[in-house]
């Protein structure tokens, strides 16, 4: 026997789904409909013919037709269908929501550190999976994650510490025109490390292109990683006499106990946090509507392990 013990249980109260879609000759010529529609939601997928079939989960396209698909027939479909439609009900609860190819991402502020303008959040990550006879289950894994984030730029940290050898990440305030085409491409991404600071007011980065670039100090943010934490963290002591913050996101993420202690159920308890956090009301079952093109309804099963032969 196989035991899933993070795999959760999803159905459908329909088994076909009729979704339009748009053949394309070829993957590329079918990458341009992710730039004709931005907005919708699109799984490909190739078919014996070599041509490409783009079904449309999301927005309104002029179809090559529709058609009547299986729920268990296509991974990277449903895949779609899943993780998006549990992203807009996270939303609607509202979490801070991300997608991306490591699936959803629903976390919440738990704890500020004003002095350095970190920021504790806590939530789950839902991703869809499908066991090894995909044909007759749908599920999710479900991960408890901690993140740290630094929301106040350079700008609007304590001057008297020195930042260089600092990772930072872009984030081109829209308010100031155009980001520079020589860092455009890292916006909202990690940049590079400082070098310096200059007299005209702006960071000297060394940037991921191994160009270097100044760069003005309200576009550029820390990132969050434990040895900038651990070189900030006398800040904050100082101010406040608060409590170590990499003990306390060892205890966000049940790591430690409470108590200090070390946390030998940590596993347990973060699924049970995952869980109570989608199931708060502690029913066993979570709705979820399709929202269109799909119709109807799909349903997690919150007490589902995944127990099935070999």
């Amino acid at each position: 026997m196989a035991l899933l013990v993070n795999w959760f249980e999803l159905r459908f109260d329909r088994k076909t789904l009729n979704l339009p879609y748009v053949d394309s000759p070829t993957w590329e010529d079918s990458t341009d409909l992710l730039h004709a529609y931005p907005e919708a939601q699109i799984a490909r997928v190739r078919l014996e013919s070599n041509e490409v079939r783009a079904y449309f989960v999301t927005g309104n396209p002029q179809p090559s037709g529709k058609a009547e698909i299986s729920v268990f027939a296509i991974q990277e479909l449903s895949a779609r269908i899943v993780e998006y439609n549990f992203a807009r009900h996270l939303e609607l609860t509202g979490a801070e929501v991300t997608r991306g190819r490591w699936g959803v991402d629903a976390i919440r502020p738990v704890q500020r550190f004003e002095q350095i303008g970190l920021v504790l959040k806590q939530g789950i990550n839902v991703k869809y999976f499908a066991v090894a006879d995909p044909e007759t289950h749908n599920g999710v894994t479900l991960n408890w994650i901690v993140r740290s984030v630094f929301e106040r730029s350079l700008a609007e940290l304590p001057q008297t510490h020195k930042y260089d050898g600092y990772p930072v990440i872009l984030k081109w305030p829209a308010s100031v025109g155009d980001c520079p085409q020589t860092i455009a491409p890292f916006n909202q991404r990690y940049l590079g490390t400082i070098m310096g600071h200059s007299r005209k007011g702006t960071f000297t980065i060394l940037v991921r292109d191994r160009t270097q670039q100044d760069v003005r100090p309200d576009a550029l943010f820390l990132e969050a990683r434990t040895d900038v934490i651990s070189a900030l963290e006398p800040v904050v002591t100082k101010a406040l006499g608060q409590q170590s913050i990499q003990r306390r996101i060892l205890q966000l993420s049940h790591s430690l106990r409470p108590d200090g202690r070390r946390n030998p159920g940590i596993l347990r308890d973060q699924l049970r946090s995952a869980l109570k956090t989608i199931d708060p009301s502690g029913k066993g079952e979570v709705a979820i509507a399709l929202l269109p093109n799909c119709a109807g309804k799909m349903w997690l099963n919150c007490y589902a392990t995944g127990v099935r032969p070999q």
